[in-house]
């Protein structure tokens, strides 16, 4: 038997939508970056105490935070919304547009946290009818910040019988839901690589050491790690963004460094990877007279890895709340990296893509100082995270 019958659930859902609407576009003027999540956090607490659902504060160092409703002895299901902007100036033009200046949101997390609240609500008006105990994450820190490996350190798990994440995704068409089992994101480190060298005048590079020109080698040596050492068959990728060196034209300096980032979809492939990036840094610069230190970004993350069986139940939530038309599921995996990972590996569950992309348009990319979340897909969003609630736990 269903949660509620769908025409009632339209009905809910689309008096709701104008509230959602607002609070996406309240939260999309106010952008919060990793961990400074301060006033979002208080926007989120205050909307759902609204909705006479209990919070849970002061999670990933005080801005995360957490719902529950539904029977207290029923399996828990948790669904998770990430908070955090990205430190990018916004150039949309919008009457909505971040009034923190350097600061947007361009990952969608505005609309994240909208969906979430959305579902939040009308789920707590029917907790009565909920099979299950529902847990509504809202995390900070998910922009390089691994806050979902806090929140799971620190208990948001506990008791879970299963978790779902859900990212709007440009690739995929407007309000359709597409979900990859098995390993759908990369893990991902991020590296950083000083060559030091021995400063002189340029005009006289036989009395000292160019570090720049290690640094160069150093780059180029790198790229043989995907062609040549790990699996042909398994993606992965090692980029570097930045080079850094010198003050001067007539000055070759006494250092360099370089930074970049490395996605695999595999702890055996993330492991020999960055093996390979410290051995090749260190050799291809001793072999330039040069010296390499490597250092990795304590926050990696892991292989996103959707669990099969959790795939199937959401397949069906999925197709029960949208059409059969709406899923698809895709053989290829995302080289992007998603800190919903670290949930993954203590809970069973899984991550969905629910598509933005409107009719006839290209959008901007996600990261885009263009990028805005489609309002049009909230009544979706909302219904999938509903629908997920709303059969757990499955019953044959």
């Amino acid at each position: 038997m269903p949660f509620l019958s769908q025409k009632r659930l339209d009905a809910e859902i689309g008096a709701l939508i104008p509230e959602i609407t607002a609070l996406r576009h309240t939260l999309h003027r106010h952008p919060d970056i990793r961990y400074e999540e301060h006033w979002t956090s208080d926007c989120i607490a205050g909307y759902l105490a609204q909705a006479g659902i209990h919070v849970r504060r002061g999670y990933a160092g005080g801005t995360g935070l957490v719902g529950e409703i539904g029977p207290d002895d029923g399996p828990i299901i948790a669904l998770r919304a990430d908070m955090d902007g990205l430190e990018l100036q916004e150039i949309t033009g919008l009457t909505y547009a971040s009034e923190i200046p350097g600061h947007m949101h361009a990952c969608g997390h505005d609309g994240h946290m909208a969906m979430l609240c959305g579902a939040a609500v009308v789920l707590a008006r029917h907790a009565e009818k909920l099979r299950c105990r529902v847990r509504f994450i809202f995390q900070p820190g998910e922009e390089m910040g691994a806050g979902g490996a806090l929140m799971v350190k620190e208990g948001v798990l506990d008791g879970v019988a299963a978790v779902f994440g859900m990212h709007g995704w440009p690739e995929f068409p407007e309000g359709t839901i597409a979900l990859k089992p098995g390993y759908a994101m990369a893990g991902a480190d991020w590296f950083t690589i000083t060559v030091q060298g021995k400063g002189c005048h340029a005009a006289a590079p036989d009395s000292g050491i160019d570090p720049i020109v290690a640094a160069a080698h150093v780059v180029l040596s790198l790229q043989s790690i995907v062609s040549r050492e790990l699996n042909p068959c398994e993606p992965a990728v090692v980029s570097v963004g930045r080079l850094s060196a010198g003050t001067a034209t007539n000055i070759i300096p006494d250092r360099a460094e370089l930074c970049g980032t490395i996605r695999t979809l595999s702890p055996e492939m993330q492991e020999k990877a960055r093996a390979a990036v410290t051995r090749i840094a260190h050799g291809t610069a001793a072999a330039y007279g040069a010296k390499a230190s490597v250092s990795f970004d304590s926050n990696s993350y892991a292989p996103l890895y959707n669990d099969p069986d959790m795939c199937a139940y959401a397949k069906q939530a999925v197709q029960a709340a949208l059409g059969n038309h709406a899923f698809r599921e895709v053989d290829s995996p995302s080289m992007a990296a998603e800190d919903f990972a670290f949930y993954l590996r203590q809970v069973a569950g899984a991550f969905l893509w629910l598509g933005i992309r409107r009719p006839g348009g290209d959008p901007p990319p996600l990261h885009s100082p263009r990028f805005d979340f489609n309002d049009a897909v909230l009544p979706a969003g909302i219904q999938v995270w509903i629908s997920l609630a709303g059969a757990f736990p499955k019953t044959d």
